[in-house]
């Protein structure tokens, strides 16, 4: 691809992210959809740029502060001069090579160029890139000591990790398929049913993913199913199932038996999950929305709820780095009052002697241990268990009884997750 049609369309692409609440790879589902003639090499170059500049998002900030227009193209800009190293005249060159008829090259694009200082001394939340009011929660969740270690981590791209649908297939036949592709696969160390690709990332018409065989999810994910223990003889409601992912995970643990809800506000998102059950061979699962006429209903009901509820996000930040660059103190205070409400509403679906399992993918812990330790000081008839993996696989995968998990210590997602029992009597 030219330079100019890089420069071009990042930035295109940039400048809708930042006038719009739209997730960015959403962004690019749209850009794609919209222009179809790019074929899969150029595609995945936009891609594997765009997320490059968020990956720099907090440094290049520090360059383009003071611009108040077109703030996407001299975001890109400084990315290519400072991290691609591309000389000022071979952007301009690349300028007057473009036949679109509003990409000149202006003199203030010339002065900007001229001021990027190639040798700043960057602050460290621009170093590490997370933004600078979240450092204290940062610190918080890793200490002082440990902070540089996980936001490298946190900043790594993320390879695909696969979860095998036993309900379908094996993970030697779901090998062998990759192989024929040219893929290298290993095992996960910690999932049981987990491959991770190594050399490429995979498409949606790969037979395994076509054909149900596998899914893609975070090997995090997949241990966050795998903490809910659900057996073939239980009800089990998957409380905030969004797109279905851990709820495909559950029905392969219970063998396609006994009774799953995969529950929701967002009717669309359950519309599109039950195309995911339906390609997997999944036929245990009961798709709700979430009202109070249900929840009425099947009060006290279940042996296992879990809760996967809606977060910050920030253990995500391999495989979304742009979703660090919206991100304000309100967002995580809006997000921890709903949490205690979801949680507050989940608890009493759970039956005496059943189990709550509450998780996120934030490393927060005003989002983990802090709603923990408030919903166990409000509901007495709730206690918090040690996770069993600690037992089975690995102790460093838990602290405190907690699961958690950082790309840094594990190779996953960042993760946490608490299991809570209701007492028997």
């Amino acid at each position: 691809m030219k330079l100019i049609d890089r420069l071009r369309i990042a930035t295109d692409l940039l400048d809708t992210f930042f006038h719009s609440l739209t997730p960015f790879d959403v962004v690019l589902q749209r850009f794609f959809k919209a222009n179809k003639w790019l074929g899969p090499s150029e595609r995945k170059e936009i891609v594997e740029f765009s997320y490059n500049i968020f990956r720099k998002f907090e440094t290049l900030k520090l360059y383009t502060e003071n611009i108040t227009a077109n703030y996407g193209k001299y975001f890109v800009l400084a990315y290519m001069t400072l991290e691609e190293k591309i000389s000022d005249q071979k952007i301009v060159d690349a300028f007057y090579s473009s036949n679109v008829h509003n990409w000149k090259f202006s003199d203030f694009d010339a002065k900007f160029l001229k001021s990027l200082d190639r040798q700043l001394d960057l602050p460290r939340h621009a170093r590490l890139n997370y933004p600078k009011w979240l450092e204290p929660y940062l610190i918080r969740a890793f200490t002082e000591e440990r902070l540089e270690i996980e936001m490298l981590g946190l900043n790594q791209k993320a390879l695909v990790d696969l979860r095998v649908n036993t309900l379908k297939s094996n993970k030697d036949t779901v090998k062998a398929i990759l192989a024929d592709h040219s893929f290298q696969v290993e095992d996960m160390k910690f999932a049981p049913n987990g491959l991770r690709i190594l050399n490429a990332r995979i498409g949606r018409g790969n037979p395994v993913l076509k054909d149900g065989l596998a899914e893609i999810q975070d090997e995090g994910s997949q241990l966050i199913a795998k903490i809910c223990n659900a057996s073939p003889t239980d009800l089990v409601i998957d409380f905030c199932a969004g797109a279905g992912g851990k709820t495909l995970a559950l029905a392969a643990d219970m063998q396609n038996k006994g009774r799953l809800f995969a529950l929701d506000t967002n009717e669309i998102r359950l519309s599109q999950a039950k195309l995911r059950f339906r390609k997997a061979n999944v036929n245990n699962v009961f798709c709700n929305e979430i009202t109070g006429k249900w929840l009425k209903r099947h009060a006290e009901c279940a042996d296992v709820v879990l809760v996967d509820a809606p977060c910050s996000g920030t253990g995500t930040w391999r495989r979304n780095p742009d979703m660090r660059s919206k991100m304000n103190e309100n967002d995580i205070r809006e997000l921890v009052e709903l949490q205690q409400k979801i949680l507050e509403t989940a608890q009493s679906l759970v039956k005496k002697g059943g189990r709550l399992v509450y998780a996120t993918c934030s490393v927060l812990m005003e989002e983990n241990e802090d709603q923990v330790e408030k919903f166990l000081g409000k509901f007495s008839s709730f206690e918090r268990k040690n996770i069993s993996l600690c037992e089975s696989n690995d102790v460093s995968l838990c602290k405190d009884g907690y699961l958690r998990l950082s790309p840094a210590n594990h190779g996953t997602d960042g993760f946490f997750a608490a299991l809570l029992e209701k007492h028997a009597d």
